[in-house]
């Protein structure tokens, strides 16, 4: 928060600065004469585009109650004419400078007796702007993630447009982000997921830098008011990411299921989080045809549904705060989307999916890379299993289960899991503390030491193809691999490429 502060104040004090040299050096050199005019571009430093509908103020040095507005054209242009000769000042506001934080850039400049002068409105670059932002924590291919914290505090009694009330008091709060890190040292790539805990501070506001670009961030706040849950989105290319995050309340609600269980889930009990929000809302197709059958759930809630005939969910009595809202259809690529539920108001959504490309079977060859790589998987791996706390399966293990049932593989050799679910089938866990929607407890699976960013399809895991797996309950899962919830058992899997 450091960086950004002082980046937002030594603006506001050159701006002010500005002003005051402006005004010194007219004071001494002012001399009346016609009205000049002033031809304005805007661009955006970024993408090198024209910052098309830009809103432009320019005011007067000499007398700050002359104002003048204008709006930017489709091609970044406008112009102001019959402008008193003097220093002035310019101010320009556009939703991209919004996106990166910047709020608004100001440019000096002096219109001189019966001229014209062109006063050009750039935006700073990528670089220029982490730079600014994160000073000494800037580093190469890295930017920042940026955001507001506030409470859900909608009634029925506020405006719509008050729905995510107002923001945290200062340093009332933590924003913890994650997100896989992959380096290749000494010949051997590393993979490890790294945590970056930052102070929500002044109004609410939060900066966290150092987040690589396009790569899945999992984004969390919580504070003494209440928790917003685990957020799961992709950087930008650019690595400059805005992100506010609400703080909601869930409750806790147990249920016994109901009918005859098997002998080994005795003593199950369902436990979902609920809450004052609600989410509805529609699923479709890129080119807006619905999709019926559709699963849709609130990540790590427990609560789950599917689409109507006409692509149509609701999802009542959720917790409130930022969630992740998971979708998933046949044939399509899941797709993960943040929302903000507040109480007393269900939260519209519109979801689209896009068609999942089938590949042709394609046969790869390990290289020396990727076998270092799976060589020091498999010793941290044998180093847990040395410590005893877990189940382990072993590279032999696997080898003797080509072509079959990776579900049943597992629950055939691990105690205390199975399956659930009819036609696509899910590993549950029947001894874990928690279980959530159809009386289950899912277990969650991490890939090559990755977090899961969806419901992963075991089934269509061939198990020669995986080297090694780990099973832990919650009080036994190693620290690095805590990341997240997971109150019904952890799995990682280690493949062989």
């Amino acid at each position: 928060m450091t960086h950004h502060t002082t980046f937002l104040v030594a603006a506001m004090v050159t701006c002010v600065s500005m002003l005051g040299a402006a005004r010194a050096h007219a004071q001494a050199s002012a001399s009346p004469g016609r009205p000049g005019r002033v031809d304005i571009t805007g661009v955006d430093g970024i993408t090198r585009l024209p910052l098309a509908g830009a809103s432009v103020r320019l005011v007067s040095v000499f007398d700050t109650t002359r104002v003048h507005d204008a709006t930017l054209d489709a091609r970044g242009r406008a112009r102001v004419d019959s402008l008193p000769a003097g220093p002035w000042v310019l101010t320009a506001r556009h939703a991209r400078l919004d996106t990166l934080g910047v709020g608004s850039v100001a440019v000096p400049f002096t219109v001189r007796a019966g001229r014209g002068v062109t006063v050009r409105a750039a935006m700073p670059s990528v670089g220029t702007l982490v730079a600014r932002v994160c000073g000494s924590a800037a580093t190469p291919g890295t930017g920042y993630l940026f955001g507001t914290v506030r409470q859900a505090v909608r009634t029925s009694a506020l405006p719509r447009a008050a729905a995510t009330g107002s923001a945290l008091p200062l340093s009332a709060g933590q924003v913890t982000a994650q997100w896989p890190d992959l380096r290749v040292e000494t010949g051997r790539i590393e993979r490890t997921i790294v945590t970056t805990d930052v102070p929500v501070g002044d109004n609410g506001r939060y900066v966290l830098c150092g987040v690589p670009t396009e790569t899945t961030v999992r984004l969390r706040a919580v504070s003494a008011e209440g928790a917003s849950g685990v957020v799961t989105f992709t950087s930008s290319a650019t690595g400059i990411v805005p992100r506010d995050l609400v703080l909601g309340r869930a409750d806790t609600v147990v249920t016994t299921p109901s009918g005859p269980q098997p002998p080994e889930d005795s003593g199950l009990v369902d436990i979902v989080l609920r809450g004052a929000g609600g989410v509805r809302g529609t699923v479709q197709t890129v080119d807006g045809r619905p999709l019926a059958n559709a699963i849709v759930g609130l990540s790590a809630t427990g609560l789950e549904t599917r689409t109507d005939s006409a692509g149509r969910f609701l999802l009542a009595a959720t917790p409130t705060g930022t969630w992740t809202l998971a979708v998933q259809a046949l044939g399509y690529a899941p797709r993960q989307q943040p929302v903000d539920l507040v109480p007393g108001d269900t939260v519209a959504q519109v979801v689209a999916l896009v068609r999942a490309q089938v590949m042709d079977t394609v046969r790869v060859r390990a290289n020396a890379m990727v076998r270092t790589m799976l060589g020091r998987n498999l010793a941290d791996f044998d180093e847990r299993r040395k410590m005893g706390f877990g189940r382990f399966l072993a590279p032999e293990d696997f080898a003797r289960a080509e072509g079959g049932s990776m579900l049943n593989f597992l629950t055939s050799r691990i105690p205390g899991m199975r399956t659930a679910g009819t036609g696509r089938r899910t590993l549950v866990s029947s001894r874990g503390s928690i279980s959530v929607s159809q009386r289950q407890c899912p277990i969650r699976v991490i890939f090559d030491g990755m977090p899961d960013a969806g419901p992963l399809d075991l089934d269509s895991i061939d198990p020669s193809l995986i080297a090694a797996a780990e099973y832990y309950t919650p009080a036994t899962l190693p620290a690095q691999f805590s990341f997240g919830i997971s109150p019904c058992g952890t799995l990682l899997l280690w493949s062989r490429w």
